[in-house]
């Protein structure tokens, strides 16, 4: 996956850079958090995304409602996974 984002502030690149590295890092040590970004869209935070060419498309194997949790979008990609693993077992 080659995701490119474009039109970023120097401070929101570092961010999203540092959170990364979070990533990197809860992988690394076997921890499992939360992470978090404030998209601040009614600031300056207007990225320009692609996803290997193409513009991020949302999923359809989670109901949009299941992923906000007041003003918190929240993606947990064990949900994901559970489901393709049973639609998996249907082909079986």
């Amino acid at each position: 996956m080659i995701i490119q984002i474009d039109n970023l502030t120097k401070a929101q690149e570092i961010a999203l850079e540092d959170m990364l590295a979070e990533w990197v890092n809860l992988g690394c040590v076997g921890s499992s958090r939360w992470t978090a970004f404030f998209a601040d869209g009614d600031g300056n935070f207007r990225p320009k995304i692609t996803v290997d060419g193409r513009k991020p498309q949302f999923t359809d194997l989670i109901d949009r409602k299941e992923l906000w949790q007041g003003d918190e979008y929240r993606m947990d990609f064990d949900c994901i996974a559970w489901k393709l693993h049973k639609e998996e077992g249907k082909k079986l």
